[in-house]
């Protein structure tokens, strides 16, 4: 049987208008935690600015990256997906 899931890309994303690369400083919230609209999920820092950064999506979050990644604007760095249901498929659990 193959599986459909709901799930949105969370990216690092541009703080200002020069900048290629920013570094995750440190995730806010944990691996599977049910996250909502507006709740700081985690903190990047760039030449100027450390930052934190809110979800603009609801759901369970999966992590795919360690604080201290440096990447460009752009890279995703977690996965939320919409329902507990679909977390536990991505990774894995069901």
């Amino acid at each position: 049987m193959r599986w459909s899931l709901s799930v949105h890309d969370v990216i690092l994303p541009k703080t200002g208008l020069y900048e290629d690369d920013v570094v995750l400083v440190e995730w806010i919230v944990a691996e599977g935690s049910r996250i909502a609209v507006g709740d700081p999920i985690f903190v990047i820092e760039s030449e100027k600015v450390e930052m934190e950064i809110e979800s603009n999506v609801e759901g369970w979050i999966h992590l795919a990256a360690e604080p201290g990644f440096e990447a460009p604007i752009g890279t995703r760095i977690a996965v939320v997906a919409d329902t507990e249901l679909a977390y536990r498929r991505l990774v894995g659990e069901s």
